[in-house]
């Protein structure tokens, strides 16, 4: 009896402490929320975003959003170079991308990136894959990649969508694998409304099959062309291609998958085409 009434004595001291660090990094959070929000913006990110057709579109009133978005992020995570200098252009760029995404949210919410290593050109890591039983090992270059709150970047990549405009991101495609992750599964389907569930499903999973069922044929002629054969990799890699489309192409992506786009749209609660028109 006594060694039960200890245990419970443990966990209970264990719940307290647990809680009282919740607290205390509320508390730590809102002083945060509240300094940076009565802090100006500075100038000098300001004229830099200026040269971005989505920052230059939207509305003031969704700017002073944005704003706080990006000081929170620059001030809370942890940004390291891998042979790389990480200076205040590139850090506000990633801010950037990344606050855009989540501008229709809560501020905090879906926020659960807390590192970003910076790479200057793609990056070679090693990948496993399993393939009828037998495991395949090799060397992979990449652009991105995502895992356990971190995401790791391609410098070279980040400036070619800056300087093009490109439909791809890879900001944004790394940041919505982190989105997609949220629930503990990449999956290619987020944490969502319980009753978004079944219609995410249909129209992802019917586009899915039908790209991938494109795979060994010429595709380029057919609305899929917009989303390109990565897309096909697997169900993570067509939502987050589709993220990058979602909020560079959006009149594209509309016309072409109305419906796929009202399922982002929902997602992420804005309307690109409404906010910032990029497309020419």
């Amino acid at each position: 009896m006594a060694y039960y009434l200890l245990l419970f004595q443990g966990l209970f001291a264990l719940m307290a402490l647990f809680l009282f660090w919740q607290s205390v990094g509320y508390f730590r959070r809102m002083y945060r929320y509240k300094r940076l929000k009565e802090t100006p913006f500075p100038t000098h990110y300001q004229d830099a975003l200026q040269q971005i057709p989505h920052y230059r579109y939207l509305p003031d009133t969704l700017k002073t959003k944005l704003h706080l978005l990006i000081l929170l992020f620059i001030e809370e995570k942890e940004f390291i170079g891998a042979k790389i200098n990480v200076n205040d252009n590139i850090k506000l760029l990633i801010a950037f991308y990344a606050s855009l995404m989540r501008l229709g949210f809560e501020i905090g919410e879906k926020d659960n990136v807390n590192t970003i290593i910076l790479y200057p050109h793609h990056f070679v890591v090693d990948d496993t894959q399993n393939i009828g039983g037998i495991t395949h090992e090799r060397k992979a270059l990449l652009e991105g990649q995502s895992t356990n709150g971190t995401v790791i970047l391609s410098l070279q990549d980040i400036q070619h969508t800056n300087l093009y405009q490109s439909p791809d991101n890879v900001i944004i495609h790394e940041f919505a694998h982190e989105l997609d992750f949220e629930d503990g599964l990449a999956d290619g389907t987020p944490l969502l409304p319980f009753r978004g569930y079944k219609s995410w499903k249909k129209e992802f999973g019917i586009h899915f099959e039908a790209l991938t069922a494109l795979q060994n044929e010429d595709f380029s002629h057919t609305p899929y062309a917009l989303l390109g054969s990565y897309a096909a990799t697997n169900e993570a890699e067509f939502f987050a291609v589709l993220s990058e489309r979602f909020f560079h192409t959006p009149k594209h992506l509309k016309e072409n998958f109305p419906k796929l786009y009202d399922e982002l749209q929902s997602f992420y609660q804005i309307d690109p085409i409404t906010l910032f028109i990029t497309e020419h």
